[in-house]
């Protein structure tokens, strides 16, 4: 048995590079959209990072210096700590020892709760069993019958008897296997399955998972090198999530002709505060622009030195985040100001797990969270959790999973970012109350009447292991029911509602997995359009979207098209795109959206302003969706930019292939570094996901990394 962890996020690496003449200039003022006329179409920043919300740097990381990142002394306002300039500081990247969580031995039903990261509870015996298991699925592996699939499933039998007798023992034959087999892709086995990086985790999976069955058929799919085919879809039983028939003739209400309000959504922020200025930024293992990131061709050399502003392999350094504070409300904003804002996860940067850690998990959450509120001012902000909003990230166990310190274990961090989330007034106390004890999700009724329902979509992300426990239930954090239950408190009152999550169900399917974004999808044809307005997501890091359609989608035509997923382009730059960030004009009424804007800033040109303290990283205006797309399909004035909009933008691709460049233009944020999108192949994969709403129909897209417009970078997440 080896349980490897090698995760993969979408993350864009252009190739058949447009070049920079090729790149959609940028509008004047004078021919901005006209909801954006008295604003600005470009904004150079103050050279450096803003003196607010941060009173106080450390000495020497100062908000004016230049050779290094500004470090702010970060107090967080849940519990008045103030964290240590020794998390963050480049040169000084902590190894973690955050207690590790084994499910009792059914032996010596030991240990009886979480336990130091260096405990050693080895004895005769327990190596004795741990040998065994080793020369057993070695065995399997080199000299067993069957296929690749048998023989994984066999081996995870094996594992499996370990973890039950001596969990401790299970991540020591992880980290032997994986040396061995060279399962581990990217950084060291040690750094993968440590007991205090991942190996617990992996241990907790392979003692509660149905190895035998689909539970393993995952596992050795997902993890294990492809080595079983992914089970189908399974047919489900809605039995009990919809307690009345959908309405007939049920359609969202018209446009209400009122003036539109303004709204935020920034996506993907991953902050990076132990970004080193003039560090590597093209080097051979992520995460760049960090002490000690070497260019495996150029070791002795740095071939780009990172910019003090970001770089394509590299996360947000505080520098550009002070640009973005500065830019988002002078370009975005009505007079700068915002009705409310949503934010749709990754506030962490994409660090190993070995290097994260609870204090590092909660200074992210305040420093991120500090910034958005500066930005945002006394406007809440609706927030949901990313795959990277825990530690170890992408995990969340389902609370009813074992032992309650085996099923708690990740209830720190949804007690402490709702907490932050209640001091900064963007929830009230009920949703705190729910949100601690519920994954982070919960559900808030605005000023203007509108329902938003936040929701954790890490319990469908196949990067969290936790998902391969009981596969076959589609719900398994209870999450899907409690949005159904939402959704029909808002049709009986007449409440219009808006959905928000991190990792997309679907567009190419990737990154979710088939049952829950099944269920997920049935769920929002059932109230759609009459009662959800508008569904939002990021993760991907790029600009696209991802239409809803009855029936299953059996029947892709304009007038089964339900609801649109929205999913928005990330600040970070990672990977290969530009930072970018989104406003939305918005129905006070239908709650639909008239038009969605967005800017960003150029990557490209962040080396040439690298010593200049003239300004900081200049954000510009980028496009209108309805200018861009409105227009070749007479959408008319004041209709929003509904599933049916967008349906007919997919029509047009399909009778004019040519068109998919600018989405394409648009999906990397103008970036320079962005692939031409002009085969046949590649038209039509993106016009299929544009069309699905769920893994198992993106399924059914052609697929193939020769055409698709993005490679996937694996990203050692461990």
């Amino acid at each position: 048995m080896s349980f490897v962890r090698v995760a993969c996020i979408c993350l864009a690496l252009p190739a058949f590079v447009l070049g920079a003449a090729e790149i959609t200039a940028t509008a004047p003022a004078e021919t901005l959209p006209p909801g954006l006329r008295g604003s600005p179409a470009t904004f150079t920043p103050a050279p450096f990072f803003p003196s607010k919300p941060f009173k106080n740097f450390f000495p020497g990381f100062g908000p004016s210096q230049t050779v290094v990142q500004p470090q702010p002394v970060v107090t967080d306002p849940v519990n008045g700590q103030v964290f240590p300039l020794s998390l963050t500081d480049p040169e000084t990247v902590p190894t973690v020892l955050d207690p590790v969580v084994f499910a009792p031995s059914i032996l010596t039903h030991t240990p009886t709760g979480p336990i130091g990261a260096l405990t050693n509870l080895s004895t005769p015996a327990s190596r004795i069993l741990a040998a065994q298991a080793l020369a057993q699925i070695q065995a399997i592996i080199l000299n067993g019958t069957g296929s690749t699939c048998d023989k994984c499933i066999a081996g995870l039998g094996v594992g499996k008897e370990l973890a039950l007798k001596a969990p401790w023992e299970a991540p020591t034959v992880m980290i032997a296997l994986c040396n061995q087999f060279n399962f581990d892709s990217f950084g060291s086995c040690m750094d993968e399955f440590f007991q205090s990086s991942d190996g617990d985790v992996a241990t907790q999976v392979l003692q509660f998972a149905n190895v035998s069955g689909s539970d393993g058929q995952y596992i050795c799919a997902k993890v294990i090198n492809k080595s079983c085919p992914q089970p189908t879809a399974i047919k489900l039983d809605l039995t009990h999530y919809f307690s009345k028939p959908k309405p007939p003739n049920a359609r969202a209400p018209p446009p209400s002709g009122r003036k539109s309000v303004r709204v935020l959504h920034l996506s993907d922020f991953h902050l990076d505060p132990r970004y080193d200025n003039g560090a590597e930024a093209d080097c051979s293992q992520f995460l760049c622009c960090r002490d000690g990131s070497v260019k495996t061709s150029s070791p002795n050399k740095t071939v780009i030195p990172a910019p003090r502003w970001g770089a394509f392999f590299c996360d947000t350094p505080y520098d550009l985040a002070g640009s973005v504070m500065q830019a988002v409300p002078e370009l975005a904003g009505l007079n700068g100001q915002f009705e409310w804002g949503i934010f749709t996860g990754d506030l962490i940067s994409h660090d190993n797990d070995n290097a994260l850690g609870r204090a590092y998990t909660e200074y992210e959450e305040v420093a991120v969270f500090s910034m958005i509120k500066q930005i945002i001012g006394s406007a809440p902000v609706y927030a949901t959790l990313g795959n990277h909003d825990g530690w170890p990230q992408a995990f969340n166990t389902p609370i009813n999973l074992g032992p309650s310190f085996v099923g708690g274990q990740f209830s720190w961090n949804y007690e402490h970012v709702s907490s932050l989330w209640e001091k900064f007034d963007w929830i009230d106390s009920a949703s705190q109350n729910f949100a601690k004890v519920h994954y982070g999700a919960y559900s808030m009724v605005t000023k203007f009447g509108l329902k938003v329902i936040s929701f954790n979509t890490d319990f469908w992300y196949n990067d969290n292991w936790f998902n391969f426990v009981d596969t076959e239930n589609p719900d398994i954090s209870g999450q899907f029911r409690f949005i159904a239950d939402e959704l029909q408190d808002a049709e009986d009152n007449h409440q219009r509602v808006w959905i928000i999550g991190h990792v997309p169900p679907g567009w190419d399917g990737f990154s979710a997995l088939p049952n829950p974004s099944n269920l997920f999808f049935q769920i929002v044809t059932r109230y759609s359009p009459h009662v959800i307005a508008e569904i939002f997501f990021g993760h991907n890091h790029e600009d696209e979207f991802a239409i809803f359609y009855a029936n299953n989608a059996t029947n892709i035509t304009v007038e089964n098209a339900l609801m649109t997923q929205w999913i928005s382009p990330s600040i970070t730059p990672l990977s290969n795109l530009n930072s970018g960030f989104r406003a939305y004009d918005v129905d006070p009424v239908t709650f639909n959206i008239i038009d969605a804007y967005t800017w960003f800033s150029n990557v490209t040109a962040f080396e040439a302003i690298n010593n200049q303290t003239k300004g900081g990283a200049p954000f510009e205006f980028e496009y209108s969706a309805r200018e861009a797309y409105g227009g070749g399909i007479n959408w008319p004035t004041g209709a929003p930019l509904n599933a049916t909009f967008w349906h007919h933008v997919t029509e047009q691709w399909e009778a004019n292939p040519a068109l998919v460049e600018t989405f394409t233009a648009f999906q990397g944020k103008l970036s320079t570094q962005t692939r031409n999108c002009t085969s046949s192949a590649c038209t039509t994969s993106k016009i299929c996901y544009a069309r699905s709403g769920s893994q198992p129909i993106s399924a059914l897209c052609p697929f193939g990394s020769e055409y698709v417009f993005y490679s996937f970078v694996c990203v050692h997440l461990v």
